[in-house]
């Protein structure tokens, strides 16, 4: 099976060395290693240069996609995803660190299931300094995900981790490029492409180490690990309100497979409504977080109550309310990141 790893960097020098080793170094028999840094500014690109004039085996055949310009996060995803040759496309950040079967076990997974669109691995979380922190594993033994029932929840409750993905290459051909601007992240989008299209399979073993650091991407709670509590509530809230615009690419995806064929009338009904009421619930949340106007609740709630989302009206109604619960709610939030990022 052709194989295409994304190696995705981004002012990453501290890191970004035994990042691309470990895309180097994957005990696969061949494969297409895409490289692209979105416009570093602290040495990454020279690094990254450095070691591919002098460390690139045999048989990687590495394609270079940056231009020395930043694009962001989305558009840099698109760019080395319509690069990527591979049946089999592996995403690997310039922060972390693949354990060398990650790219073989994942691609074995591939051949075994057919209709297995994506498939995510465990991973070990570590801080800057490579020191393992404590982190719960998503289950206990591999397992599926799927809308073969009708979905409830709009990632099929599977871990979601672009840093430990690799996608069968119809996520890919089979739906337009992400629209940038308005997504959150590019996890958010292809895992619904996916199962739109098939199964999820997770694996219960870290494959990755996965790094946290004080500009981690999608880790805010490491802002407030190190004393950065306002900042951490900021990087939150502002994580909450791009989450509930994900919905507006999660349209477009759903309306394309739909007139595609890939799913029929009902599961794109349903499909939608899981979407809508994720989206909605993250609007909620920031509006009684940030304690907007109620009058931009209320539209918010009617809207939510029409697609069917009443507990959530409800508790977020609660929250809105009064300040306590708002108290409540950060309180145990760090809570629980207290237990998460513990060395």
């Amino acid at each position: 099976m052709k194989v295409s790893i994304n190696f995705l960097s981004y002012n990453h020098a501290a890191f970004v060395g035994a990042a691309l080793r470990s895309a180097l170094t994957q005990d696969y028999p061949e494969y297409e290693l895409i490289v692209h840094d979105d416009g570093s500014t602290d040495g990454t690109a020279e690094i990254i240069e450095n070691i591919l004039a002098t460390e690139v085996p045999a048989h990687v055949h590495v394609v270079i996609a940056g231009d020395g310009k930043n694009h962001g996060v989305a558009e840099s995803f698109n760019r080395t995803m319509r690069l990527a040759t591979g049946e089999v496309i592996m995403h690997i950040s310039g922060d972390d660190i693949a354990y060398p079967s990650r790219l073989s076990k994942s691609v074995e997974i591939f051949n075994r299931y057919p209709d297995v669109m994506l498939v995510v691995s465990e991973v070990q979380r570590i801080d800057k300094k490579g020191n393992i922190l404590t982190h719960p594993s998503y289950a206990s033994e591999d397992k599926f995900y799927s809308y073969a029932k009708r979905p409830r929840h709009i990632y099929a409750k599977s871990l979601i981790l672009g840093a430990a993905a690799a996608y069968r290459s119809e996520v890919v051909k089979n739906f337009d490029p992400i629209t940038t601007g308005f997504c959150h992240a590019e996890d958010n989008i292809y895992w619904v492409r996916a199962l739109l299209l098939g199964r999820i399979y997770y694996i219960a073993e870290p494959l990755t180490l996965y790094r946290l650091h004080d500009d981690n991407a999608s880790e805010n709670g490491w802002k407030w690990r190190n004393g950065m509590s306002e900042e951490f509530k900021v990087a939150h809230l502002e994580f909450i309100r791009k989450h509930s615009l994900n919905i507006l690419q999660w349209e477009i995806d759903n309306r394309h497979a739909l007139q595609k064929g890939f799913i029929d009338k009902s599961k794109a009904a349903q499909a939608l409504k899981t979407a809508k009421l994720d989206a909605l619930r993250w609007a909620l949340l920031f509006t009684s977080l940030n304690v907007e106007p109620w009058k931009v609740w209320l539209r918010l709630a009617l809207e939510n109550l029409k697609w069917g989302g009443i507990k959530v009206t409800l508790s977020m109604f609660k929250l809105r309310l009064t300040s306590w619960r708002r108290r409540r709610y950060w309180h145990l939030h760090i809570e629980s990141l207290t237990r998460h990022f513990r060395p």
